[in-house]
This record gives C-alpha cells, sequence and structure tokens, in this order.
C-alpha cells in the first residue's frame, strides 16, 4: 500500500508507506495518474472522496495498492479515468482563497476520510468502496 497525501494529519499517523507531497490537491492527483498510469500501482479507494463540495478541500490523500494487473477489478484505463476526472473538477480551484482558520478544519475531514478507507481495507471491504465510487463516477 502505497499513501499520497499532503496532508501533515496523515503523515504524522500513517503506519503504511507514504510520500509527502507538497502543493496542493492537483499535485496529488497527478502523483497518483503518475504511478497508476505507470501499472505499478492501482486506486484502493476513489481519489475523490467524500462528496463534491469537498473538492475544495485543500488537502488530498489517495491511497494506492501494488495490485498485480490479474487481479485488478477495475482496468488501469478505467482508474486513470478516475483520475483525470478528479482532476479537471479541481483544475480551475484556487486553493490559496480558503480562509485560513478553516485549513484545521479541513486537514481533519481529509484525515478522517483516510482513517475510513483504511479501516475499510482492514475489514476487507476494498471491492464494495471501488463499487460505491464507481457508481457515483458514472453520474459525473
Amino acid at each position: 500500500m502505497l499513501v499520497l497525501s499532503n496532508n501533515p494529519q496523515v503523515w504524522d499517523s500513517c503506519q503504511v508507506n507514504y510520500e509527502r507531497i507538497e502543493g496542493t490537491p492537483r499535485e496529488v492527483l497527478y502523483r497518483a495518474l503518475d504511478l497508476v498510469g505507470s501499472g505499478e500501482y492501482s486506486l484502493f479507494a476513489h481519489p475523490v472522496a467524500g462528496n463534491e463540495r469537498l473538492l475544495r478541500n485543500p488537502y488530498r490523500t489517495v491511497v494506492l495498492t501494488q495490485t498485480p494487473p490479474a487481479r485488478r477489478r477495475i482496468p488501469q484505463d478505467r482508474q486513470t479515468a478516475f483520475i483525470n476526472r478528479a482532476l479537471d473538477k479541481v483544475e480551475d480551484i484556487e486553493y490559496g482563497e480558503i480562509p485560513a482558520g478553516t485549513h484545521a478544519d479541513y486537514a481533519t475531514v481529509d484525515f478522517e476520510l483516510f482513517k475510513t478507507t483504511m479501516n475499510s481495507a482492514e475489514n476487507g471491504e476494498r471491492q464494495e468502496l471501488l463499487s460505491l465510487r464507481q457508481q457515483k463516477f458514472k453520474t459525473w
């Protein structure tokens, strides 16, 4: 498992391999796109957790897994399409405009979503998470 995050709360608590991404959610998503596009990693959960309003969250955490191509339930091209759609949604967001007093709240929201994803991993609910997120993206 590999966690990509620009959230210090995630960095401080992560007990699996992680990469610190300095920058906005765009940089996190571009890194995820590179890794998934290389074929070395797969999305463990959808790259847009929560609802569309949370796209304005200046913190983003994406969880990847090293799944052999033969065992992937979702083809690589669909996974990269998920990330590209997320990137399309966040491209025009100005993350610097978020009021300074709300950054800790946003970090906590992203951290809680991350913990939910990791708890699901521990409980073996991976397929259910991806399936639900897949259905959400069909409406995009």
